[in-house]
This record gives C-alpha cells, structure tokens and sequence, in this order.
C-alpha cells in the first residue's frame, strides 16, 4: 500500500474511534511504556499532547522527571520547551508550550513519539512533514535520545518502505505489544532497554 493511502486510512480510522476506546488504549500503552527500563532510567523526557484519537501519553507525566513538548520551527525542526500549563495551538491544529524553557536535544534521554502507523522494525510513517525525522538525524547529533512509539494496535502494520530520511523508532508499544525495532538493534543493545 502506498504511503498516501496507508495515512489516510490510518488517520481516518484513528479519528472515529470514541474517547473512551481512546482512553482505555492509551492507560494500558502508558503502563508498559511505564515498565521500560529506558524509561524508568529517563530523567529528561520529551512528550507530546494527543489530538485526534492518538494514544495520549499524559498519563506517563509525574514529578520525578522533566517533560518537555514540541515546538515546530520555521526550518522544519522541533525544539523542545517545558510547559508551564499554556498550550497554543498552532497551525497544523497541534498544542504547543507557550513556556520559554528549552530542553536541548542533547539533553533528552528520550522522546515519546506519536505516529500515523508503524511495522515491527520500528519503521514510522508520522503525518508527512518529516519534524521528526529532520530533528532526530543521527548524522546530525553527537547524542540521540531514544524515540519510543506510541500506538494503537490497528496501527502496526506488515512492512512500512521506510523513505531514505526516515528515522527509525528504538520501540514501539502498543496496546497488544511492545517491540524493539530491529533497526535500533544494531545501534545499541537490549540490555539498555
């Protein structure tokens, strides 16, 4: 299927889902993602605030760890900025922080991503703009963050054709599953999950 159509369908089904559905997804996905190593070690963690029937991660905000959450540039990037209760909601229909305090990327130890749809070698297909992609480029950090994926299960799918840009995803977890991307094996062992 191509890219197109898969968001498409993707984007259509996530947001006909009802808000208790959405809920229940999003509380077992948090408690796994609560059980990652990787996370439980995380002191500086970027998030994101859900719309449109994505699998909300607020549940996995707490005291003990500093959330950041995205801002989109004019260059294509996304910095990070703690909130301060504000968001705004930008032009794509997306809430950003209105705080002024930036988390730098070196800074993370790891970023909760949100996603269209992904297949279990951590390939992800976001909504087209590539924020994730062109901020995470390994080429261009000294330090990369590790990227765990949000989803519900309708949205793993057999194979995404990952684009020459793309950015794979450390582990994806599901309401059904967690998984490590094969792709992110070869960059760190298990062991730091």
């Amino acid at each position: 299927m191509e890219r197109r159509d898969l968001r498409h369908r993707m984007l259509k089904k996530r947001r006909t889902l009802k808000p208790e559905t959405v809920e229940a997804a999003s509380l077992k996905v948090c408690e796994k993602v609560k059980g990652l190593d990787c996370f439980k070690e995380a002191r500086k963690i970027a998030s994101y605030v859900a719309v449109n029937g994505e699998i909300d991660p607020k549940s996995l905000e707490s005291s003990e760890k500093v959330f950041s959450f995205p801002v989109i540039q004019e260059t294509g990037h996304l910095k990070f900025f703690r909130s301060n209760g504000n968001f705004t909601i930008e032009a794509f229909g997306v809430p950003e922080p209105t705080s002024e305090i930036e988390d730098e990327l070196q800074t993370l130890d790891l970023v909760i991503v949100p996603l269209v749809a992904t297949d279990h070698k951590g390939n992800r297909l976001g909504h087209g703009a590539g924020y994730y992609d062109k901020t995470f480029d390994s080429a261009k950090l000294s330090k990369r963050p590790k990227l765990v994926g949000l989803a519900h299960s309708f949205q793993v799918v057999q194979k995404i054709q990952p684009e020459e840009w793309d950015v794979p995803l450390d582990v994806v977890v599901s309401d059904k599953e967690v998984f490590f991307g094969e792709i992110a094996h070869a960059r760190v062992s298990m062991g730091e999950y």
